[in-house]
């Protein structure tokens, strides 16, 4: 067992074991009606904090692949659950902005474990 208050507590769950990653055990823990020690709390808004900032990074990334492969704004819109092709693009200058506004050095608070 890791150190890790999070493990530790879902190690106390059914939820311990299985293929979910651990936001989605949280989640379902508490679902359950498990109590959230303030430790694992605190844990569990720094890994939405981390998990944000990774689909913040990736989908820029793959709108700018997706375009290098003749996309269009249409297709990706639909990829990713947007309206329409005009909020595909759009997506890019907000994620922009996003990724500046939650970089550590930005919001240091949220990074702390």
């Amino acid at each position: 067992m890791t150190g890790n208050p999070v493990d530790r507590w879902l190690s106390g769950t059914k939820l311990a074991s299985g293929g979910a990653d651990r936001l989605t055990k949280m989640q379902l823990a508490t679902q359950l009606g498990h109590d959230v020690p303030p430790e694992v709390l605190s844990q569990w808004g720094h890994e939405i904090v981390i998990a944000r900032r990774v689909v913040d990074q990736s989908e820029p990334a793959f709108i700018a692949e997706a375009r290098r492969q003749g996309w269009s704004w249409e297709r990706i819109a639909d990829r990713l659950g947007l309206p329409a092709a005009e909020a595909a693009e759009q997506r890019q200058t907000v994620l922009e902005a996003e990724l500046t506004r939650t970089h550590p050095r930005n919001l240091p608070g949220a990074w702390r474990p």
